[in-house]
This record gives C-alpha cells, structure tokens and sequence, in this order.
C-alpha cells in the first residue's frame, strides 16, 4: 500500500496553513491508511505541539470523507487528508500562529473476499462428494482447482474427497467496486470424524457430513448441544464457543458420539510463512545434534531445516556418513538431541503474551512424521516450558519445564490429546521442585507456557532407505539419517 506525507515549505502543506504572528507550531499526523473498504470509520489522530485542537478534512470526497476525526472510505482510489491548526491563543494566553497544513495519501484498497468452503469433510466411503458454494462471501463467482488430486478432485464446484488429509484448493474469484480480486487457497480436512477442534472466526462453519459408511449404511446425525450446533441436512453448522456433541446412528443400528470443541484457548490457530511464525507471532526455533556426527548449522555433511506453510511447520535434521573426521561409521553408545520450539503468542512489538492455563486440561495437537523416523519406533517427548525462570547453579537462566511422552500411531498426520495431568516436571533448573505429574501440574497451573517442545526420539540405527529400498550401512558414503517432524495448526488447549 503506497503512502506519503505530503508536506511543502518548511514542514508544511501550504494551502489555509501557515503565517499569521505568533509562535510556530507543527503538526504530528499519524499514518491513518491500512483499513480497507467496508470496514468502519477509522479515527484520525494528529497533535499539534501548542496543545491547540487540530482539524481534518478530505481533498477526495469521492474516495473518503471526514466528519470531525471520523474518516470514512467510500472508494477504491488514493485518500487524501490534510491535517489543520488555525492558530490563536492557548489556555495559558501564549498566541500562536497558524501551522502549516500536513497531508497524508493512501491507497484505498477494496475489502479481501474469502471462499465459502466446510472446515471438514467426513469420509466414511472410498469417496465423497460435497457441493461447494458457487459464490465468495462476497457474493461473487469462485472458482476451485484441487492442487492435492490425491485427496480430493473438483468440476466446477463439486468436491470430491478421496482420503483422509488434508485437501487444499486454489480459490479465485474477480474484483468488483467494493472488494478486491481473490487468489487463494482453501484447506479442507477430510477424516472419517469431524474435526476436534475448530477456530468460529465470529461466523457459522460447517462441515460436511459423511452420508454412508464403507458398508453403503446411510448415516443420519442429531446434535445434542443445539445452541452450540445444529444439524442440517447432511451438515453439521457450528454456530458458537463451546462443545459440539452429536449422534451418529447408522442404518445398520451402530451408534456413535462425536464431538468438536469451538474457540478453545489457541496456542497457535496457524502459521505465517513469511515470518517462521504462529499467526499469533510465537517463535519457532529449532535445535539438534548428534556426538561427532553434526549440529545443527553444518551445511555438509549434515544439516537441520525448517519449512513453514500456513497449516503446519516441518523441522527436519540429516545425519550423514561423512560427519566429522573422527566418525569410523559405529553409532554404538551415540546420543542425539531434537528440539523443535514454538512460542507463546506475541505483540507485534515482540512482547511475550501471558498464555495462562488456569482450567484447561489437556493440550491437543496434530503430529506426523517422515516415515524413516516412525520407522525407528521412538515416542515423541512434548514439553511445556513454563514461564517459571529460574537460574541454576552456574548462573544460567533457566525454564521450569514438564514433559510428557507420545508413543506415535501413525506416520501420516495424527491428532493427540495430551492430559495436563500427565506432565511430569523433568527440568528443575537445579531447584528442589519434584518431577512428579503432581509437581508439573501446579507448575502450569502457576505460571502457563512460554513455550511448546517437540523432540522425538531418534533411532541411530535405522538410516534412510536407499531409493532402491535397500538401508546403506554406517560406513556407506551414502547413509543418511532424514528425521523431519511436522506440527500442524491449530494447537490449542482445553
């Protein structure tokens, strides 16, 4: 968005501004571009440094208009303001003369548009087909294209889902004189269960329910928390915060209950591929090594890597053949550590945001694996650094933090609810806290997170296979040892 304060002569804009006897004054005008059409009056906010009131007024009628310190946009096109101070005398009887007039110019731009897409599409079948919304929430023609075909394919706006994943859909759709184009991407997972948790953005979501099961039993559903949801057709409208419960009952007389909870506490609802972020600006740091073999920053032979998109967060570590000059190619009595870090919530000035667990109790999150790591069989540890700083011994700062152990079930992406209850201290910083679950609890219930940790276990022995299926041995020049590790948004509590 191109802006620029426009100011002429000696700091100011000319026009009513300016001259007069009396003593200087200047005007201070904040930048007041960034809203978009459609989204409110913004408030102007401008000082003049005699403490005289300053006035506003628009050179664009026909793009935004002022009233007092009201601006309104009412079009597509570049906003100007001009920022005024008449002069005259201040409460304690100083005279002032006029301020030169300061002007800012923005661009104008049109409100986003977004898809009409379910959040969830149940498969009980070997397929499902949902019909899309033929329109954006701005009521203009969408257009979908499936860039996963492996999960889920369309024609026109008919979905069809193929796997359980995650279906990702580029969205477009034009401009018109209120919004701007859409190019974008839809995700839509598919599962044979509605999604656990599920983020109501202030507005109804829905999911698509599965009609059959794999046997060609028709499915019917009846919520039991109707102010939370309803069930309609053969979708399933979460209307509000709180626990969705519904009844699935099959032609063939099998009954189930399911469930989705709305607006948890959100640790992180997605990521930010520009910044290696959380869409709540968390950090994301990563850390690994192994003895003798390769730390993290070694380029060759070995090296760690973080991907980010906007639904997950891969962080990966290689271990080659070719690490360090005292490696003779055993990794008997080797150790390595993996650390995978993502931060509380943030300002965007950087400041850490309490994130309190005072009720919630259990953590959930969605992990998959590379299957070279699955393959070795290892649990993966997840830790909650809390925001109890400590110093040890040695004087280093340290975090009181509690782990607990997740015994993977699957390579492919899986969700896990972890009980609070379950994490059991396992760094005291050197102070005489228990490691018992009991002490763990009190700990996050006293100080919350700072911060969220992944670090699965690593199986030395069990090297990535060679693209002919075979495993090189230690020694080979070709042995490689590929760990990567994916968290997917939304992590929350509950």
């Amino acid at each position: 968005m191109a802006a620029s304060a426009l100011l002429a002569a000696c700091g100011g804009g000319g026009g009513d501004g300016g001259g007069g006897s009396g003593l200087f004054q200047a005007i201070s005008f904040s930048y007041p571009g960034g809203a978009t059409l459609l989204a409110g009056p913004v408030t102007l906010k401008a000082t003049a440094d005699s403490g005289l009131p300053v006035t506003f007024k628009s050179g664009t009628p026909d793009i935004c208009t002022v009233s007092g310190d009201q601006l309104t946009l009412v079009a597509k096109g570049e906003c100007r303001v001009t920022a005024s101070q008449a002069g005259g005398a201040d409460a304690g009887g100083k005279q002032w003369a006029a301020a030169d007039d300061v002007g800012q110019l923005f661009t104008v731009l049109g409100r986003a548009q977004a898809p009409v897409v379910p959040v969830a599409v149940m498969l009980r079948a070997a397929s499902a087909t949902v019909t899309l919304s033929a329109k954006t929430d701005a009521g203009l023609a969408a257009t979908y294209q499936s860039t996963t075909p492996s999960a889920c394919t369309v024609s026109g706006n008919a979905l069809t889902v193929l796997a359980s994943g995650l279906c990702q859909l580029a969205v477009t759709a034009p401009a018109d004189a209120t919004h701007e184009a859409l190019t974008g991407t839809a995700l839509i997972a598919v599962s044979p269960l509605p999604p656990p948790v599920v983020q109501s953005q202030g507005k109804t979501q829905t999911v698509a329910l599965a009609t059959v099961d794999a046997g060609g039993s028709a499915l019917s559903y009846a919520s039991t928390a109707p102010t939370v949801c309803t069930v309609a057709g053969s979708e399933l409208q979460i209307l509000t915060k709180g626990t969705c419960t519904v009844t699935l009952s099959s032609a063939s007389g099998a009954t189930e209950n399911l469930g989705v909870v709305v607006d948890p506490h959100f640790f992180a609802s997605g990521f930010n591929p520009a910044t290696n972020r959380t869409l709540e600006f968390g950090d994301i740091n990563t850390g690994a090594g192994v003895p003798i073999a390769s730390w993290c920053g070694g380029v060759d032979p070995s090296f760690c890597h973080l991907t980010v998109s906007s639904f997950a967060s891969t962080f990966g570590f290689d271990i080659k053949q070719k690490a360090g000059s005292g490696w003779d190619g055993s990794t008997s009595g080797w150790w390595a550590y993996y650390n995978y870090e993502i931060g509380a919530p943030k300002t965007q000035s950087g400041d850490r945001l309490p994130f309190d667990l005072k009720t919630e109790e259990s953590l959930f999150v969605t992990l998959g694996l590379n299957q070279t790591l699955f393959d070795g069989g290892g649990a993966v540890a997840v830790r909650i650094q809390t925001n109890n700083l400590q110093k040890k011994p040695n004087g280093d700062e340290c975090y009181i933090t509690a782990s607990a152990n997740v015994q993977p079930t699957s390579a492919a992406p899986t969700a896990y609810f972890i009980p609070l209850k379950n994490f059991s201290v396992t760094e005291t910083c050197g102070t005489d806290i228990a490691q018992t679950a009991e002490a763990g609890l009190a700990q996050i219930r006293s100080f919350g997170v700072r911060a969220l940790q992944f670090g699965p276990s690593i199986n030395l022995s069990r090297p990535t296979p060679n693209a002919d299926g075979s495993l090189p041995a230690p020694t080979d020049p070709a042995y490689t040892l590929s760990t990567d590790i994916t968290v997917f948004g939304p992590i929350t509590f509950q």
